[in-house]
């Protein structure tokens, strides 16, 4: 049997009872001290009292004090409110990914030209307009959704009214502006209205302006300068008027081309197509803007009906549709109607009135289905018309109805 030294034993037993009262007492004052803690805070003073908005702004890089100025400069102009009143509220440096992004495109590429600059918020009556400045200030822009609110100067109101009442031939205090959008146009052709436009961005400033005028609403846009105006030309009620030269062009190439002395003007209204290329019904035309403003001008015997391109002076004059099919599907519908007619079909004189692009789905028997185009088109000589449908090569061209092809064109547009 083992010896036991008791002494060790109760020297161990002492220890322990004198430790745990020290254990308690050390927890308790832990407690006392964290629960005044707040207390004891309250009486420290803060050496650098900053406020929360103020803390979140030293986190970006201070905006150079020019910029700045220029920002609010931009403002002032814009809402003619007193100076004192507007401040910017927030500055954050940014590096926009291209120069359409950086002006608040909605419709960009994705190309990598980046901007390297500031998104800026000002403050002033109650409202708040989102900027955009470059690094070195030559380019500041203001978001369009946020300046809506803005009123139209009195100055572009005058013009707008001026141009209305010209045109509907009302003095001025018989025309109302209704709605005024502060809008930015993503290039010239579109600022017009043009229907067939590049995608080229060369923004314009300005504002799309609602006017009534005899219980109709007519569109304008207008630049931020007053420079530049333009009246949507499918306005209903505008008395746009074809110049005296185009409708002359039109109706002595007409006359000539139909044998006919019926021929009528229609319809006539204004138009801006992007290029020579598109203005020509090119299938494949650059992205490139150099615009050709103009008119459509559709022309009627009574039997025959068919449109014109015009320049705004008469001096070019299109309305073959031939280039937007392919060479060799053109010339096999044109062998076709010679084979069948004769020199009758005067094939000098074959135009292509109208083209449309159909995709089918055929299937053999035991051969699988595939996807293929067909054109569809109608030829005249002036007197005679012709419907065709031609496979994508031109190896198979069929004579259909002219209204088939009509039908035709009318669903595709629908569906644009």
């Amino acid at each position: 049997m083992k010896s036991t030294n008791l002494a060790a034993v109760l020297d161990h037993r002492l220890s322990l009872k004198s430790i745990v009262p020290l254990t308690l007492a050390v927890t308790n004052l832990m407690m006392c001290s964290a629960a005044n803690t707040p207390a004891i805070a309250a009486e420290l003073p803060n050496p650098n009292p900053v406020p929360l908005a103020q803390t979140a702004a030293t986190r970006d890089v201070p905006m150079p004090g020019a910029l700045i100025s220029a920002v609010l400069q931009d403002a002032y102009k814009r809402t003619n409110l007193p100076p004192a009143t507007l401040r910017v509220s927030q500055a954050k440096a940014s590096t926009f990914s291209n120069p359409c992004v950086f002006n608040f495109g909605e419709i960009c590429t994705k190309e990598y030209n980046p901007v390297t600059g500031w998104e800026v918020l000002v403050q002033g009556n109650n409202q708040t307009w989102n900027y955009r400045v470059d690094k070195t200030g030559s380019k500041i822009v203001i978001n369009p959704k946020n300046v809506a609110a803005l009123a139209l100067p009195v100055p572009l109101q005058n013009q707008i009214l001026t141009a209305a009442a010209s045109r509907a031939g009302l003095p001025p205090t018989n025309i109302k502006i209704t709605q005024a959008t502060a809008k930015t146009f993503g290039n010239a052709c579109a600022f017009n209205f043009g229907e067939v436009c590049t995608s080229e961005y060369r923004p314009i400033e300005g504002w799309e302006v609602l006017v009534t005028v005899r219980g109709q609403t007519w569109t304008y846009h207008i630049d931020k300068t007053g420079s530049q105006i333009a009246l949507d030309p499918k306005v209903n009620g505008t008395s746009a008027q074809l110049p005296a030269a185009v409708q002359m062009a039109v109706m002595q190439d007409a006359t000539k081309w139909a044998r006919s002395q019926a021929v009528k003007i229609a319809a006539a209204k204004p138009q801006t197509w992007g290029n020579s290329c598109s203005f020509g019904f090119g299938s494949i035309c650059p992205m490139m803007y150099q615009p050709i403003e103009g008119w459509e001008v559709k022309v009627s015997t009574g039997t025959l009906n068919w449109s014109y391109r015009t320049n705004q002076t008469g001096t070019q004059l299109v309305m073959d549709r031939r280039p937007i099919l392919p060479s060799q599907v053109a010339d096999a519908i044109a062998q076709d109607i010679l084979k069948r007619n004769g020199r009758n079909a005067r094939p000098e004189a074959l135009r292509f009135l109208d083209v449309t692009q159909q995709s089918n789905r055929s299937c053999v028997l035991l051969g699988g289905c595939r996807d293929e185009t067909n054109w569809l088109a109608i030829v005249s000589n002036g007197q005679q018309q012709w419907g065709y449908q031609s496979n994508e090569r031109g190896s198979r061209v069929i004579p259909i109805a002219v209204s088939q092809v009509l039908q035709a064109n009318d669903k595709a547009v629908s569906n644009r």
